[in-house]
Formats: structure tokens, C-alpha cells, sequence
């Protein structure tokens, strides 16, 4: 696996683990008891601790990238592992 395909795999896992990662914990400002701004939304929420979050889909996407390297190097996943898997063969 090249530096290219390894960028890759990280950038489309870390944007799904962010994905998956972005609801879990959130109050909106209503349930939290906050004063509520004029014109701003009452479901917004009130603290999205991105910046954990972040953290937190950047060390999933280094696992999983981690794990797709060493079986591509291993040659453990292969096209050909892959076309048997899903029985294009």
C-alpha cells in the first residue's frame, strides 16, 4: 500500500468515524437549561465537543488504517481474497 492509498483510507474512515462520532452525547440548549438567544433554535446544541470528538475519529481512522495496511502488505486482502468474498469469481 502507498503513501497515497494509505492518505485515502484514512480520509474517508476519519470522515465516517466524525459522522458516527457527531450525535453521541449531545444535549440541545433547550434540555440543558441554557438561555435560549432571540432567533437562535432551541434544538441547537449546547456543547458539540468537536474538538473530543475529532480526537476520537482521528484514533479509529489510525487503527483501521493500520489494520488495511498490514493486511494489504501481508497480502492477506487481495483482489482476488475480495472477488472470492463476494462471489464475483
Amino acid at each position: 500500500m502507498n503513501l497515497v492509498s494509505a492518505f485515502v483510507v484514512f480520509s474517508v474512515t476519519w470522515f465516517v468515524a466524525l459522522y458516527c462520532l457527531l450525535p453521541i452525547g449531545i444535549r440541545s440548549q433547550e434540555e440543558a437549561g441554557d438561555d435560549i438567544p432571540k432567533g437562535a433554535m432551541a434544538g441547537a446544541p449546547s456543547n458539540a465537543n468537536l474538538k473530543i470528538k475529532a480526537i476520537g475519529a482521528t484514533i479509529i481512522s489510525a487503527l483501521f488504517t493500520g489494520l488495511i495496511y498490514y493486511l494489504v502488505s501481508e497480502r492477506i486482502l487481495t483482489m482476488g481474497a475480495l472477488d472470492r468474498l463476494f462471489g464475483l469469481e
